[in-house]
């Protein structure tokens, strides 16, 4: 009779036992997150920071865990930037508390120290964060139908996907990889020198490896990427992917910024068919006499060789050029 009665009664008993366990260990990991979020927080603050949460409240029970947060602010200490949303969604991976991933869902808004803001919208807009042991593993962002609006220039930035990943190389310590995909990128205004080209790019892509990134996570007062540079810090182009008006390649380079913030650095791309890249470019508004006429002898003696071309982009001295010829000249980029 009792072995009967146990039968009955003790699955209900284990899955009793099991349920407590596990309402328990939600609202753990619950507390535990929240804990992490606040102490982040403090630790920005006391380092200069402003940071901010509104209210956490808690969702998802019992297969799901997700922290609504509102009402979010942030300012580095030196970063010169604020950005702003009322709502985003932390998801937390019960079964490895070590992946996260933040959601969007509602605009943000970065502010600039010279007052102009950047409203970003998308579809979907979600980061993620993996770590290992507390040292980054792999972080992402992923975003469909996203739109930059700055309402204080003319244009809107748009893209259809945007997907972008980074993780340590796991070849040279100190040192990150960065993969890049753009897909259907409208760009709020022609780009200087190359307005032939148009606003719409099909596809860009590109495999970076990031040189002396760990500096980055340095500062410096008025220069972020200061510690950086100093380290002589480059972005290493794998692999660079581009498909915007007559430019169809694939190219390798490399690329930095010198002591005026001004863009550095050179690209090999294969062109098939560079005749029609170099008439685009002599069509462009703001090329001088001389380049024009350089940029027109270039397209017509591609146009009648057939030939194709490894075009040499440099950048050096704040000055951009394609094939030697000089086409404009480079403002810092901060």
């Amino acid at each position: 009779m009792k072995r009967k009665w146990f039968w009955l009664v003790g699955p209900w008993a284990i899955f009793v036992v099991l349920a407590a366990g596990w309402v328990i260990y939600w609202h753990t990991v619950a507390g535990e997150a929240e804990r992490r979020l606040r102490n982040v927080i403090a630790e920005q603050q006391a380092q200069g920071a402003s940071a901010s949460v509104g209210r956490i409240v808690r969702h998802g029970f019992p297969a799901m865990l997700r922290l609504e947060l509102q009402n979010i602010g942030y300012a580095p200490a030196r970063g010169g930037w604020r950005a702003e949303t009322a709502h985003v969604d932390l998801h937390l991976n019960l079964l490895n508390t070590e992946h996260v991933t933040l959601e969007a869902k509602a605009p943000i808004a970065i502010s600039r120290a010279d007052g102009d803001v950047t409203n970003v919208e998308a579809d979907t807009l979600i980061a993620s964060l993996r770590t290992r042991g507390g040292a980054l593993a792999q972080a992402g962002v992923e975003a469909d139908n996203l739109r930059l609006d700055d309402p204080a220039e003319d244009g809107v930035l748009t893209a259809r996907k945007i997907v972008i990943s980074l993780r340590p190389d796991p070849r040279v310590a100190g040192e990150y990889q960065l993969a890049f995909d753009a897909l259907e990128l409208g760009l709020p205004r022609p780009v200087r020198s190359f307005e032939a080209f148009g606003q719409e790019v099909a596809a860009m892509r590109a495999a970076i490896v990031i040189e002396q990134g760990a500096t980055l996570l340095e500062s410096a007062p008025g220069d972020p990427t200061g510690p950086w540079r100093e380290a002589g810090g480059r972005l290493r182009f794998d692999a660079l992917v581009l498909n915007w008006g007559p430019l169809q390649t694939t190219g390798t380079g490399h690329g930095g910024l010198d002591s005026e913030r001004r863009l550095t650095g050179d690209l090999e791309l294969p062109i098939d068919a560079p005749a029609p890249i170099f008439a685009a470019l002599a069509d462009g508004p703001d090329v001088d006499g001389d380049a024009r006429r350089a940029l027109q002898l270039l397209s017509t003696a591609f146009m009648l060789s057939g030939d194709d071309i490894d075009l040499d982009v440099e950048a050096a001295n704040g000055v951009l050029r394609l094939e030697g010829v000089s086409v404009r000249r480079l403002p810092p980029v901060y």
